[in-house]
Parts: structure tokens; C-alpha cells; sequence
């Protein structure tokens, strides 16, 4: 068979985060070391500089580059990140966390599930997750997730960053390592007769040719959707949010929490949260507080089909006690997925292949995973053309079963919601799949939950402990269901949140009052 033309020249299109992510992976990737690696960006396309949130998986990816955590987070303003506080999702005022978890919550986890499943069967108190996981724990006294000593197993935590900062800190990296920038505006796209791109021709009339291109352009996808026309799957009448308003606030000055504090948490949690990200349902959306080393980010993310900009600013900054006069940003989203990520020479990472609302602060997760899936199927993708086809229909399977899994995840905050406004009545009402439908169906009337969730392993993006604080926190379940069920004893619950407790006091030292 014949051996392919090897690949000599990459260009990525676009910076910002999963832009120069894609160049400091590659840089440091032997694979590509012989490959002259290029990025373009415009310095006419401003960035939005918003606070942002991450899943654990990035750790892994700052440790593949090499890159000490102290120093890109000093730079990057970060802090880290136990998991997500959930506020008033059924407008009763009430809360939960989405924990991080790790290997030394496993016991006091399973005390947690028996309890959930006793609940929804119509047995006992509703439960949270909060006290069986040790990162609720550390949420709730506001303690940061990195052990004050040796722990026998690696503990979860994500991050809170600069967004901003974070890509110009990646850029930095990538050209040091010989990635070459090129600011200039991209004004047209040159295709071959194979729909293969050719040349990016820019303002100054410099023309630019590659073998292989990466589209990090955002939501333009100038090449992926624009040059080689691969259509745009729109989750718009799946999941309603469609735009956002942001405003941070300095640290010093002390934002309140917009809804009461549930009486389940001491009086650490009516202090600013450090370590965690917060989301406030609102009437037409939720807001989301990230705590940065410098200040408090702010974004209420909504649907603009059931709130104005304005009022939506105005929710917004009532809701973080701010005066209307405060200037705000309106963002808009394209919620969707490009039907393939990788098409000929173009693969998509970042807002330019696929978007789910942040809730769950997908986003980055989704590039990293994107961008680790390709470098693992680079060689084998030069070998010949069969390689070459079944490269890209793998990393595409794997892309399109993440972004559905995740969409799955996302879509059941809001169909399992009480709230009765208009804007949460029609999210309750969205089309969801057949999978979903199974797995709330399952939970709702008592059924083997866990069973449903073996066997749709492989495509969930979320396992059984997020699955379970999510349903449990939001208490959803049949009121009139009575079904048999041995409920685990006092006692054993009790002893699952005391070691929880003593094992947060033990590495990670919480101060008392």
C-alpha cells in the first residue's frame, strides 16, 4: 500500500486557550518534533478575560508539559477548585456540591449511595453528598484541596483561572519550544478540488500553506465549517442558554451569596468561597462564581428567548450586590457540535468543534481530550490512506460520544428541576435522549439505577458519583413511591461523614472557630 506524503508543516488558526493549547502540546510532543508548527491570530478579536473553571484533567495536562503548578497558577491568578456548589436549583433555597472524587472517598461514597437509593425508593431524609466525600468537606470550611501531607492516594482537584492569562502563558511556552506566531487577519481560505485547505491568504497578502491545519477559531470555525463546509449540530432547542453577562468584582470587596444559606452549612460558608465554583439558578439561567487569587468572577448565563440583555444585567448585578450602573459584557454562545471534528486536513478543538453551556466547565476538558486523542492517532494517521480514514473516524466517534455524554449530564439539571418559572418550565420540556430518558426514568420510580449505568459505561461522560449528587441533591423522586429497601443504619451513616471529617482534619488541617 502506499505510503502517505509525511506531514512537514502544521498551522493553527486562532489563540486564545485551545489555541496555544494545541501549540504547547504539540511542541512538546516528540511526535511532532520535526514538524515546523505555526499559529495565526488576529490582534482585532478581543478576549473576553472572563474567570473560568476546570475538571481535574488539566492537572494531568500542566504535568504532561512539565510545567510546576506553582508558577502558571501565580501568573494565571488560580486557585484550586474542590467541585461546584449547586444553589437554589429548585428554588426551595437549598443546595449541593458536585464533588471531586478520589480513591480514598470509596467507602463513606457507598454509604452515600445506599442512603440516595433509599430515598428515591421512599425511605428516610433526603441526602446530599456533601458530608460523604472529603471535597464537600473542604468546601465547607473553605480549605484548599492540596494536603498539608503525604496521602496515600493522589487526591482530585481542578482550578480557577485567568483565561486570559492561562494563553498567554501556554503562548510563552509554545514559543520557546519553536512555535512560530503570526499575528495577521485571515481574509480568505483556499481550498484544493479534494476539499483539502490549502492557504490561509491574510490582509497583507501573504499567503500561508500547510499540510495539516488546526481550527481554534471559535465560534467562526473558519475552516472546519466556513472553508470546508462539515455542518453544525445545534443543541439550541435542547439546552435554552444562549448568552451570558459578566462582571467581576476585587477580592477585598465581600459578595454576598445571592440566595439564603442552607442551615446544613456552618457560618465558613457565608464567606466568599475560595475553593469552590458556585451556581445560583436564576430566573432564567443560573449565575456562576469563580473566586480567582485577584477577584470574583461573575457570569449569569441565560436564555435570551426568556430574558432580555438588560434584564438579565440587571439580575445579575442585583444578584452580587452591585449598583445597575456597573458596566457588565454580553456574550453570545453557539451550543452545538460540528458533525465531525476531524475532516481531512482540518481538526476543530475548542469553541470552533464544539460547545456545552459551562455549567460543568466542560469546555477545556473537551480540547484537552480532543488534542490527546489526535496526537495518540498521529503516526498511524501518515502511514497510508486506510489509516488515514480510520484515524479520523476514531477520534470523531470518541469526540461526538463525549460532547452527547456530557450534553446527557448537563441537560438533567434542568429536566429534574422544580423551579416553576417560564424559562425552567420549557427546560423541563426539552427533547432528551433515549439514554437519558432510561436513566431518569430508572431513578424516578426505584429501579436498578446502577444497573443502567453499567451498561451505558462506556458512553457516559459522568459516572456513578456524579450521577448520584446530582440526583440526589436535586431530590428527585416519585413523593408517593414506596418500595422495599434496607436502609443502612444511623450508625453507619454517621461514621461515613466522622471519617470524612477526620480524614479532611488529618492532610488538610481545617482551622475551627
Amino acid at each position: 500500500m502506499k505510503v502517505k506524503q509525511a506531514i512537514r508543516k502544521i498551522i493553527i488558526l486562532g489563540g486564545g486557550t485551545a489555541g496555544w493549547m494545541a501549540a504547547a502540546a504539540l511542541a512538546n510532543n516528540p511526535v511532532f518534533a520535526a514538524i515546523e508548527l505555526c499559529l495565526v491570530e488576529s490582534d482585532n478579536i478581543g478576549t473576553i478575560g472572563v474567570g473560568e473553571g476546570s475538571t481535574p484533567h488539566l492537572k494531568r495536562f500542566m504535568d504532561n508539559l512539565g510545567i510546576s503548578e506553582k508558577d502558571w497558577m501565580e501568573r494565571c491568578h488560580a486557585s484550586y477548585k474542590t467541585g461546584i456548589d449547586f444553589i437554589n436549583w429548585n428554588g426551595d433555597g437549598q443546595q449541593y456540591f458536585h464533588p471531586f472524587y478520589f480513591q480514598m472517598d470509596v467507602k463513606p461514597a457507598e454509604v452515600f449511595f445506599i442512603n440516595a437509593n433509599a430515598r428515591r425508593r421512599g425511605h428516610g431524609n433526603a441526602v446530599k453528598p456533601d458530608a460523604f466525600f472529603s471535597s464537600g468537606v473542604l468546601a465547607k470550611h473553605n480549605l484548599s484541596p492540596r494536603p498539608n501531607k503525604a496521602m496515600p492516594y493522589i487526591n482530585e482537584y481542578g482550578y480557577h483561572f485567568d483565561a486570559t492569562e492561562l494563553a498567554n502563558y501556554l503562548k510563552d511556552y509554545a514559543c520557546q519550544r519553536g512555535v512560530r506566531q503570526i499575528i495577521a487577519d485571515v481574509v480568505e481560505v483556499s481550498t484544493t478540488q479534494h476539499q483539502q485547505i490549502e492557504t490561509l491568504n491574510l490582509a497583507n497578502g501573504e499567503r500561508l500553506s500547510a499540510d495539516f491545519f488546526i481550527d481554534a477559531s471559535g465560534f467562526s470555525a473558519k475552516l472546519i465549517h466556513k472553508a470546508l463546509g462539515v455542518p453544525f449540530q445545534s443543541f439550541a432547542e435542547e439546552l435554552l442558554n444562549d448568552s451570558a453577562v459578566t462582571v467581576p468584582v476585587p477580592v477585598p470587596v465581600p459578595v454576598p451569596v445571592p440566595v439564603p444559606v442552607p442551615a446544613l452549612l456552618d457560618s465558613t460558608q457565608t464567606q466568599q468561597a475560595k475553593y469552590h465554583t458556585r451556581a445560583t439558578a436564576l430566573s432564567a439561567g443560573w449565575l456562576w462564581q469563580i473566586p480567582l487569587t485577584h477577584r470574583l468572577g461573575n457570569g449569569y448565563v441565560y436564555s435570551s428567548r426568556h430574558l432580555s440583555a438588560n434584564a438579565a444585567a440587571k439580575e445579575l448585578l442585583h444578584s452580587v450586590n452591585l449598583p445597575e450602573s456597573t458596566q457588565v459584557r454580553f456574550l453570545k454562545m453557539r451550543v452545538g457540535v460540528s458533525d465531525k471534528a476531524w475532516h481531512n486536513n482540518v481538526l476543530a478543538i475548542g469553541l470552533a468543534q464544539s460547545f456545552i453551556e459551562p455549567l460543568e466547565a466542560t469546555s477545556i476538558m473537551m480540547t484537552q481530550f480532543t488534542l490527546e486523542r489526535f496526537m495518540s492517532l498521529f503516526e498511524r494517521y501518515q502511514l497510508n490512506k486506510q489509516a488515514e480514514t480510520l484515524s479520523r473516524q476514531t477520534l470523531n466517534q470518541a469526540v461526538m460520544q463525549l460532547v452527547l455524554g456530557i450534553k446527557d449530564y448537563i441537560q438533567a439539571h434542568y429536566v429534574t428541576s422544580q423551579r416553576s418559572e417560564p424559562y425552567w418550565m420549557a427546560a423541563r420540556k426539552v427533547a432528551i435522549s433515549q439514554r437519558l430518558t432510561q436513566l431518569l426514568k430508572a431513578w424516578y420510580q426505584g429501579e436498578d439505577f446502577d444497573l443502567l449505568l453499567y451498561q451505558y459505561d462506556q458512553q457516559l461522560a459522568y459516572f456513578r458519583p456524579s450521577w448520584y449528587a446530582l440526583l440526589a441533591g436535586m431530590d428527585y423522586r416519585d413523593p408517593k413511591l414506596k418500595r422495599p429497601f434496607e436502609p443502612i443504619s444511623a450508625d453507619i451513616t454517621a461514621q461515613a461523614i466522622s471519617y470524612c471529617q477526620t480524614l479532611v482534619e488529618q492532610y488538610f488541617q481545617p482551622k475551627h472557630s
